[in-house]
């Protein structure tokens, strides 16, 4: 099986644009996106994917074709259309701007940005992609491409490579503190002890910071906060599960399913929870903190046909999955700058770290793009540079199982900071466990790990036989099917016009992102079930759902008990009168629980389990706090915002 990046399966996106001329409207190109080359034991049909929905606007006017002036055109980014205008004149690119786009807030707003400034700095479509956002980046040049040809004039007269400008030259600095790594755990570190005073410098490999921060949910889990205890007027947040933290060690303990029992020390009578209790009590400074500063969180609660926020859960606004963890994340590295002994060094890469004569850990050498080197001297060094999900070698080495799959992850995971944690002395743990996945679609890797609450819906597979219960155990089940050859690693998600109307925009979690299914000509419609089956020859198909609908309909006569042969509760009742809707779908994993082994005050520890000196480490850097507990991996979000934190308040205790 062939390991694919992320931007090899998306990179067709942006060659499909749709133009807007100097006057009326142009029809829109078909949707084309890269396939993923994978091996499948057996045969299978793929779906025939349709040209976008348009409204009669947009077919309505010819295209105004040649001569300088203002075109828009679009192409599809990761999320949707990018809207661009281009103004060309007097055979130069006069100015470019992106006036529209729903991309991932904290990944594609940046290209958007800075991608139009340096097509007309160097008069060239051919700039180098904006390391962490390339998917955008090509959007965006694919879209100027085509207002170029629309002007009639000669692209190849503006594909001049432009290269990234190599600066070379070396750089000494002294700090108190450097942290590898600008994600969600280094981020927060660094604020905090921005605050205390300590001077921080960051050093972040991508063009751009945050990580994984800004593709996660945006939901954190506390055990409770002053922020809550204000809502809580009814008191009904000390009643739930999270309502405190020896509550929420007493529900994981409880929850028997998620423990690793497989794991030698398992002991059912006697399980630790030091990490999760530690987590789980700096959760709720975390989250009071956070609001205390400006990071706004969506209104708690749930209310009558509108968004349905828990109180255990509280989204980052403006909400899951709406950009509320990248809004964050954009926060807390512009307020890193805003102090005077704030920094985030940015395309550079942290490739030793030093020590003293005394064996203390006490800076670090980076390498940036443009050539410079760094010698950045503190008292002590933070690693926070994410998981190995990117190195093959690596996932060869700790998962050999997954090696040859699809990580569905941020580039920059490729364990940078594991291999330097173990050149100091330290040493990965919670190697080998199972990982999970969430769905994905098939051909553009577009994340959808929602799609079940958002969509309901079932999920089948080469033969149209559905497989598991996908709501209980999500992640764990998606994993496990992608790992059953019986599934023939072909899968489809199947449901009915109800649910393709809330796909396209959910009021239950408020969100739309999955608009972009129907966008890029993913979601497919076939007016029965017997059309669906015979064009992706899934013979079980009517079966599957007649099933799924025996148990929907017993739900609904007041079977309150009534589950599906896997054991599914509330049923989704599909209706088939007007044809189903389908996207065929991928279950991918998308990190890594092997890690480096801390303590629970985020020391990097030695085979004897000792502090190394002046080495601190938090995040997907030490893989999952959850396994390290004996418990699978689930709240890799909330952990990393939490041992941010507890790393930053141990730093300032002992330098």
């Amino acid at each position: 099986m062939r390991r694919i990046s992320r931007r090899d399966f998306l990179k067709g996106a942006a060659a499909s644009v749709a133009v807007v001329g100097l006057m009326g409207c142009g029809a829109p190109a078909e949707t084309t996106t890269a396939a993923p080359e994978t091996t499948k034991p057996l045969e299978t049909k793929p779906l025939e994917t349709k040209a976008p929905e348009t409204t009669p606007a947009e077919t309505e006017a010819p295209v105004k074709k040649g001569g300088d002036g203002k075109y828009v055109t679009r192409a599809l980014g990761h999320e949707s259309w990018v809207y661009v205008a281009t103004t060309l004149f007097d055979g130069k690119i006069a100015a470019c701007e992106v006036l529209q786009h729903e991309e991932t807030m904290g990944i594609g707003n940046f290209a958007c940005a800075r991608i139009p400034k340096a097509l007309v700095a160097n008069q060239s479509v051919n700039v180098p992609n904006l390391r962490g956002t390339s998917i955008t980046s090509m959007a965006i040049k694919a879209a100027v491409t085509e207002a170029l040809e629309l002007a009639g004039y000669d692209v190849a007269a503006f594909s001049t490579e432009i290269k990234r400008e190599i600066v070379g030259g070396s750089v000494e600095e002294e700090t108190d503190v450097v942290i590898m790594g600008g994600g969600t755990s280094g981020l927060v570190a660094a604020v905090r002890l921005l605050e205390a005073g300590y001077a921080v410098t960051v050093v972040e490999k991508r063009d751009i910071p945050g990580g994984s921060m800004a593709m996660t949910y945006g939901g954190f889990a506390t055990g409770g906060s002053e922020l809550q205890s204000k809502w809580d007027v009814a008191g009904e947040f000390p009643g739930s599960s999270f309502g405190s933290v020896d509550k929420v060690i007493q529900f994981w303990q409880g929850r028997t399913q998620y423990h690793r029992k497989d794991v030698e020390g398992y002991d059912p009578n006697n399980l630790p929870m030091h990490y999760q209790r530690a987590q789980y009590t700096a959760a709720g400074l975390v989250l009071d903190w956070m609001n205390s500063i400006g990071i706004g969180f969506n209104t708690i609660g749930t209310f009558e046909s509108a968004n349905a926020y828990g109180f255990n859960t509280v989204y980052m606004a403006p909400g899951c999955y709406e950009g509320g963890a990248g809004y964050a994340m954009m926060f807390l590295a512009q307020r890193v700058d805003k102090y005077e002994k704030g920094k985030i060094i940015y395309s550079t890469s942290v490739d030793k770290l030093l020590k003293d004569e005394n064996g203390k850990f006490n800076g670090v050498h980076a390498v940036g793009e443009n050539g410079t080197e760094y010698t950045i001297k503190a008292k002590c060094v933070c690693l926070a540079s994410g998981g190995f999900a990117k190195n093959y070698e690596m996932l060869k080495q700790y998962n050999p199982t997954h090696a040859d799959y699809f990580f569905n992850c941020a580039s920059a995971s490729t364990g940078d900071g594991i291999k330097l944690g173990l050149e100091a002395g330290g040493f990965v743990e919670c190697a080998g466990r199972a990982l999970p996945a969430y769905l994905s679609s098939y051909k553009s890797k577009f994340e959808l790990a929602f799609i079940h609450t958002t969509a309901p819906g079932i999920m089948v597979n080469i033969n149209g036989d559905s497989f598991g219960n996908i709501i209980s155990d999500n992640h764990y089940a998606m994993a496990k099917a992608k790992l059953d050859p019986n599934n023939g690693d072909v899968f489809y998600y199947v449901f009915d016009e109800a649910s393709a109307i809330q796909l396209r925009d959910s009021e239950s979690y408020g969100f739309d992102t999955y608009m972009a299914m129907f966008e890029k000509g993913e979601a497919v419609h076939y007016d029965s079930v017997e059309a669906a089956s015979k064009a992706c020859n899934l013979p079980n198909l009517q079966a599957s759902i007649d099933d799924n609908n025996a148990a929907a309909l017993a739900y609904l006569a007041g079977d309150a008990k009534a589950v599906d042969k896997w054991g599914r509760a509330r049923c989704p009742y599909i209706d088939t009168r007007e044809g189903i809707w389908m996207i065929q779908v991928d279950p991918t994993f998308y990190l890594t629980t092997a890690g480096l082994a801390i303590d629970t005050d985020a020391h990097v520890l030695n085979a004897d389990r000792q502090p190394i000196p002046g080495l601190y480490a938090a995040g997907d850097v030490c893989g999952s706090v959850e396994e390290k507990d004996l418990k699978q991996y689930g709240m890799g979000f909330d952990a990393a915002l939490s041992y941010g934190y507890i790393m930053a308040e141990t730093v300032k205790k002992e330098i």
